[in-house]
């Protein structure tokens, strides 16, 4: 494919009208030139697609082994990447590796030869090592979010990788944040170096206001509860800088009928999964999360971010604003401070939030149902859609929102009303000649079972 057809690919295929100035320097200076790249821009600026259009235009269909390595510092970050490139083409064999996937179902289709893997550095190395991953032929190295990479430390892993690549592999680095000195093992030849981290054009500080909201008797639960009911019900994350309060937030939400999901690195992974679809299908309208949800999750259309916590470095605080005021939108951030805590120095034309009387319950009537099949089962959207337009009695077609389908499962949103009748009608009949069970599906199974 022609560098103009992916690129008019991508805009029918990701609703947008333009690649923004960023993804049109990375892909000129990627054809133009034959220099690694290395791609400073902010979170939720689009470096995913900037790198997924050079991928692609590499690609030779008649090469029987890996071509193309992206590297991702998360899980999260490689299925976005993963789910990008197949939307851009889906007839280019690729295939995504991560802990807490299948191991088995990843040999599967690593033995088909991809023509692009994308993963995680310990997965990755552990396929490499055994010998499921020929990297001989790889001439595209993409290392995604290389400054997230290096602060969860895995430069072990990733000097082992780069070790079995050939040097001569061309690659394109990108990084939310300047990255003082790159490790030994990356080994650039001939790089250019495209800087948007202080372009206007870029920039999400003009569209995002934030405010200072003071947890009155130092009581930060009841002020966020407080918050969350004073703002419109729209999507909101909740960031906390440890597991434990992100955990005590959402226990006290959810005891007040909030609904609300969880997001950490303990959790999982079929955990975090349903979390992030069932906070983008509209299920839930609260999402508490660690900072683990600051950057790399397909999330969209987010308009409120609350730092329960106070972020601790002006990058975190640029990550977690980051999820909101996305493309050309708009969003609010809100910190909150007990009476006599201080806003970190690097916060800057903060308003006052003053709370006013209850008005948002943040109620979803939304329902994500949980089917037992999923894409290695070879069920589609459309499979879906036919299977509940079909058997489910009180349900009409133009009522199923989003479907979400993960290797052995998928997720369908219906009007929460309708959700238990849909489960009864369309049980006892088989999808694709398959017999499946249909259930509520909840985010947090560990709550669930308590």
């Amino acid at each position: 494919m022609t560098v103009n057809t992916i690129i008019e690919k991508a805009k029918q295929a990701l609703g947008i009208t333009a690649l923004n100035p960023m993804q049109n320097k990375v892909i000129a200076c990627w054809t133009e030139t034959h220099d690694d790249l290395i791609v400073y821009s902010p979170t939720g600026t689009g470096k995913t697609l900037a790198t997924a259009i050079p991928a692609l235009l590499v690609i030779n269909d008649q090469a029987q082994a890996p071509q193309v390595l992206i590297i991702a510092p998360s899980r999260e970050l490689a299925v976005q990447t993963h789910g990008v490139l197949k939307k851009l083409s889906p007839l280019t064999q690729s295939t995504c590796c991560y802990g807490g996937h299948n191991s088995g179902d990843e040999r599967l289709s690593l033995a088909s030869k991809p023509m692009i893997v994308v993963g995680t550095p310990g997965r990755l190395l552990d396929h490499i090592n055994n010998n499921h991953i020929d990297t001989a032929g790889v001439d595209t190295i993409i290392l995604d979010e290389l400054d997230k990479t290096l602060e969860l430390g895995f430069s072990d892993e990733m000097h082992a990788i780069m070790n079995h690549c050939p040097t001569t592999a061309r690659k394109i680095l990108t990084s939310a944040t300047m990255i003082d000195t790159l490790p030994n093992y990356v080994k650039l030849n001939n790089c250019h170096t495209i800087n948007y981290l202080k372009s206007s054009a870029l920039m999400t500080d003009d569209r995002i206001t934030l405010w200072n909201v003071k947890a009155k008797d130092n009581d930060r639960l009841s002020c966020l509860l407080q918050l969350l009911y004073s703002i419109p019900d729209e999507r909101t994350i909740v960031f906390a800088n440890t597991r434990e309060s992100a955990e005590q937030a959402y226990k006290f939400l959810t005891a007040r009928k909030m609904s609300t999901a969880l997001y950490h690195g303990a959790l999982e992974q079929i955990e975090r999964e349903k979390a992030v679809a069932m906070f983008n299908n509209g299920t839930v309208i609260v999402l508490v999360a660690t900072d683990l949800a600051a950057r790399g999750l397909d999330i969209a259309n987010v308009r409120h971010i609350v730092h329960y916590e106070l972020p601790l470095t002006h990058e975190t605080l640029i990550h977690r604003n980051g999820r909101t005021a996305r493309v050309d939108a708009t969003g609010d951030a809100y910190l909150i401070t007990t009476l006599n805590e201080p806003l970190p120095h690097f916060v800057e034309q903060c308003r006052i939030f003053n709370h006013h009387s209850p008005e948002n319950n943040k109620i979803s009537h939304i329902t994500t149902i949980h089917i037992s099949a999923g894409k290695k089962e070879k069920v589609s959207r459309g499979d879906i859609v036919g299977f509940l337009a079909t058997h489910a009695s009180n349900l009409e077609a133009n009522e199923i929102g989003t479907i979400t389908i993960h290797d052995h499962y998928s997720l369908v949103a219906v009007p929460a009303a309708k959700a238990k009748e849909t489960i009864n009608s369309a049980s006892p009949f088989k999808l694709k000649k398959l017999k499946v069970k249909l259930s509520i599906a909840k985010p947090i199974l560990r709550f669930a079972r308590s």
